[in-house]
C-alpha cells in the first residue's frame, strides 16, 4: 500500500471557491448550445468534483461506484433467478432464502465500521480493510466460477464473500466521501449526485448484458465478468487514492478511547452483527424449516428494537425503528414473483413465460433510465433541501409507487 505522500490527493481549497458555479446557457443561446449543454454540463460537473476533491479520489469513488456496487452488485442481482434455476435448479423459495443469507453482510456494516474505527489494521482504519475484504470477494467469485457447485447453502455462502466485498467497502468509501462532505459543505450535493450518477451508469450496463447471456448460456460465465470487477478496487486502494492516512505508530492497536466512550453504541453494533450473523446460520441449518427461521427472525427483530430505545440516543432510536417497520412493511415476494414471471407454459399455463433478456434487461433498462431522471432531479432541485424533506418525499414516491 502506497505510503502518505507530500502531494495532497484531494487539495484545501480557499473562500468560496468550492461553490463554483454550475454550466448555465448563453443569453444569446442557439441551437448548438442546446444540443451540446448535456456535454458541457457534464463536462463543468466533473471539472468542479475534481477541483474539489482531487483526481486520484475522483479514481477512487468511480471503481467503487461505478464497477464495484454499480455494475458487480446490479450484475449479482439480476443473474440470482437464472442462477437459481438453470444451475441450481432450486424453486422461488428456496432462491429467496439463499439471497437472504448471501445478504447479510450488508446488516454487519455497523460491527464493519466499529471494527474498523477501534482498529487500523496493518495501520490503515479503511484502506487495509477494502484490500482484505476484495480479496475474499475476488476468492468467492472464483469459486462460484470454477466449482461445480449444485448446493443453494454453499451458493450462498460463496455469494456471502462477495457481498462482503461490496458492503465492506462502500461503507469505508461512504465514511471518507462523507468525511469530506463535511469538510466542503457547499459541495455536499455534488459528492452525492456524482456516487449515484457511477452507480445508476454501472446498473444500467449490467442490464443490458445479463438477460441475453442467461438465456443463451450457463449463468456461471457471469462470475467470470465479474472477478475483475472484484479485483479492481485493490488498484486504487492500494495506491492510497482513498487518502487514507497511515496512523501514528503510537495509535495503532485498539483505540479503547472509542469503545469507552460509546460503549453501548458499539455493543449495539456488536450485538445487531452476532444476530444477523446467526439469521445466516438458521438459514444453512434449517434451510426449509421456514417456521423456525421466522421465530428466530420475530425474536431478535424484538431483542434489538428494545437494544435501541435502552441503549442508542432516542432520536437515532426513533429513526432506526422507522426505517426497521419500513422494510418489513415492504413486503417482498420478489423470489417466488420472479419465478412466477419466467415460468414456461408447462408449469404455468397462459402465464407471461418472459425470458431473462425481456425480465432482466428491458425492465432494468428503464428503471435504471429513471434512476438516472432522480439523479438529474436531485442534482437541479432537491440539492438545498433538508434531510428531513428529502425522507419524507422519497418515502411517500416509494408508499405511492408500491401500491400503484
Amino acid at each position: 500500500m502506497a505510503e502518505s505522500s507530500a502531494e495532497a490527493y484531494y487539495e484545501p481549497v480557499k473562500g468560496d471557491e468550492d461553490d463554483d458555479d454550475e454550466y448555465v446557457l448563453p443569453d444569446d443561446a442557439g441551437f448548438t448550445d442546446y444540443l451540446l449543454y448535456p456535454l458541457r454540463s457534464g463536462e463543468n460537473f466533473f471539472a468542479r468534483f475534481t477541483k474539489n476533491f482531487g483526481w486520484r479520489f475522483a479514481i477512487q469513488i468511480t471503481v467503487m461506484y461505478l464497477l464495484v456496487k454499480g455494475l458487480m452488485m446490479s450484475v449479482l442481482g439480476l443473474v440470482k433467478l437464472s442462477y437459481c434455476k438453470k444451475t441450481l435448479k432450486i424453486d422461488g423459495s428456496a432462491c429467496q432464502t439463499m439471497m437472504v443469507i448471501s445478504s447479510t453482510p450488508w446488516a454487519i456494516k455497523g460491527a464493519i465500521g466499529v471494527l474498523a474505527d477501534a482498529y487500523p489494521l496493518f495501520g490503515y482504519h479503511k484502506s487495509s480493510y477494502i484490500l482484505v475484504s476484495a480479496v475474499i470477494g475476488s476468492i468467492g467469485l472464483f469459486g462460484l466460477a470454477t466449482f461445480p457447485v449444485t448446493s443453494a447453502a454453499f451458493a450462498a455462502i460463496l455469494l456471502f464473500s462477495v457481498n462482503l466485498e461490496i458492503a465492506t467497502s462502500d461503507l469505508l468509501c461512504e465514511g471518507k466521501y462523507a468525511e469530506l462532505m463535511q469538510s466542503k459543505p457547499k459541495t455536499g450535493s455534488t459528492m452525492v449526485s456524482y456516487v449515484w450518477g457511477c452507480f445508476q451508469i454501472g446498473s444500467l450496463i449490467a442490464a443490458m448484458f445479463v438477460g441475453p447471456v442467461a438465456d443463451h448460456y450457463d449463468p456461471k460465465v457471469l462470475f467470470w465478468i465479474l472477478l475483475p470487477l472484484a479485483v479492481s478496487i485493490i488498484v486504487p486502494t492500494s495506491l492510497g487514492y482513498l487518502a487514507d492516512e497511515r496512523v501514528s505508530p503510537e495509535k495503532e492497536g485498539i483505540d479503547m478511547e472509542l469503545i469507552k466512550t460509546y460503549p453501548y453504541i458499539v455493543l449495539f453494533c456488536v450485538i445487531m452483527a452476532v444476530v444477523a450473523v446467526g439469521n445466516a446460520a438458521i438459514d444453512i441449518f434449517f434451510f426449509e424449516e421456514h417456521f423456525w427461521q421466522m421465530v428466530y427472525a420475530i425474536s431478535c427483530s424484538v431483542l434489538l428494537s428494545i437494544l435501541a430505545f435502552l441503549w442508542l440516543p432516542r432520536q437515532l432510536a426513533m429513526c432506526n425503528f422507522y426505517m426497521f417497520m419500513a422494510s418489513v412493511l415492504y413486503l417482498n415476494i420478489s423470489g417466488a414473483q420472479d419465478f412466477w414471471f419466467t415460468a414456461d407454459e408447462q408449469c404455468v399455463p397462459g402465464g407471461p413465460a418472459f425470458d431473462y433478456t425481456y425480465y432482466n434487461t428491458y425492465t432494468s433498462i428503464v428503471g435504471a433510465f429513471t434512476g438516472w431522471v432522480g439523479v438529474l432531479i436531485f442534482q437541479n432541485f432537491m440539492s438545498g433541501w433538508t434531510f428531513r424533506t428529502l425522507f419524507w418525499v422519497t418515502t411517500i414516491l416509494q408508499c405511492i409507487a408500491s401500491a400503484s
